[in-house]
């Protein structure tokens, strides 16, 4: 997984999850950063999914703990 997927797939997370709007521009500005900090949004992201998430999404979360943390 590149960068680019990376900021994508968190994108999509953020956009899919957080439902509160300064959260979510909060989020997707760290997205936006040069050196995503994808640990911290992923630990950020938690609380929003809750008994929520869907299985694909549960393995993209997957695959970004294993390329980036």
């Amino acid at each position: 997984m590149t960068v680019d997927e990376l900021r994508v797939h968190l994108t999509h997370l953020i956009t899919t999850y957080v439902a509160d709007l300064a959260a979510r521009e909060r989020l997707l500005a760290y997205v936006a950063r040069e050196d995503v900090p994808a640990k911290g949004i992923l630990v950020d992201l938690h609380p929003y999914f809750s008994g929520r998430i869907t299985e694909a999404d549960g393995d993209l979360i997957k695959d970004i703990a294993y390329y980036f943390l």
